[in-house]
């Protein structure tokens, strides 16, 4: 068998093992290749943080988790996308991409769910970032992880969808984002104020960049997914490059500057030791409780075996008279 034959069976063939069947508009092998490369990268910033995590004490690794659960979740999502799997065919809704083979106007689009899926879990861990630099209520935070979510879920019930009613679930993740935005811009970012000025302005330099790039994403779904203007291949770049630099390289950059800053000057070094402070406080309180019940057991036969008090504390009084009476009669 000649070598080149070796060389072509060595290559990508995720779009021949799982062909795109009933869809006129797909990925390609160039579009794979670039999902594959997408993946390198997510996986490679997180094997980097776990092995400096592992360096670091356990109640010091808070940032860490931050910067690992993004890449964790976002290098699977792109290697289910490259491998041409989690994907679904829905109709366009506009005919601007055709191909010669469509039988349909406008065709059939491959939409990949498992990008969606990726978003759900790992957009939540920037905007948890950002409120980490603030010491950000427990609530709060829960709030901005929820309308973060309303983004992700509008923006996947819309690529879903054929008609035009689509475009209310874009205008609710929309929304979604904008209210995640303002919470953490005026919240967040009033509680930054009093830790110091270095702070307020990494604070002001990661979100502000955040947010740049989050809202590209709604002018990246109108042209690919939503108003099909782009085939799929140059859709996974687009998509591709806002995923490394918002869900990647930003989450990674975080988990340093944070690290610098230190837990104990942004108040945070409650959320490393609180389970385990508490169950530190329950062992100490349980070994002070059994201290104080063996004192009592060893005390308590003690007490019937006790002398006999002398007397009412006035005739302990009566008793100190007169001897001070007799002191005074021998010294005279």
């Amino acid at each position: 068998m000649p070598a080149t034959d070796y060389l072509i069976k060595a290559g990508n063939q995720a779009i021949r093992v799982n062909p795109p069947n009933g869809v006129d508009f797909h990925i390609t092998n160039r579009g794979s290749d670039w999902l594959f490369s997408a993946f390198c990268l997510f996986a490679f910033f997180c094997i980097i943080l776990v092995v400096f995590m592992f360096r670091k004490p356990a109640n010091e690794r808070l940032f860490y988790y931050t910067g690992i659960a993004p890449s964790l979740v976002m290098a699977i999502a792109y290697f289910t996308m490259a491998s041409n799997l989690g994907w679904a065919p829905v109709r366009a809704e506009f005919n601007h991409v055709r191909t010669s083979t469509q039988e349909e106007h406008p065709g059939y689009r491959q939409i990949f769910y498992a990008r969606y899926v990726g978003w759900f879990l790992a957009f939540p861990w920037p905007i948890i970032q950002a409120c980490l630099l603030g010491n950000t209520p427990v609530w709060q935070i829960c709030f901005n992880i929820a309308m973060t979510e309303v983004f992700t879920i509008g923006f996947l019930v819309a690529s879903v969808v054929h008609s035009t009613y689509k475009w209310g679930y874009f205008v609710f993740g929309i929304a979604g984002a904008l209210v995640a935005s303002i919470s953490v811009l005026t919240t967040t970012r009033n509680l930054v104020k009093p830790i110091g000025r270095d702070v307020w302005l990494i604070f002001n330099c990661y979100y502000g960049a955040f947010m740049f790039l989050w809202f590209i994403y709604p002018v990246a779904f109108g042209i690919s997914d939503g108003g099909n203007v782009l085939q799929p291949d140059s859709s996974s770049v687009f998509h591709g490059i806002l995923d490394v630099l918002a869900l990647g390289v930003m989450p990674a950059l975080f988990v340093p500057i944070a690290y610098n800053i230190g837990l104990d000057r942004l108040g945070l070094r409650g959320y490393d030791e609180g389970i385990g402070g508490m169950f530190h406080e329950k062992s100490v309180s349980g070994i002070s409780s059994m201290r104080n019940s063996g004192e009592t057991a060893v005390s308590s036969p003690k007490s019937p075996a006790s002398p006999v008090s002398s007397g009412t504390p006035v005739e302990k009084k009566k008793k100190k008279s007169k001897k001070s009476k007799k002191a005074k009669k021998t010294s005279e």
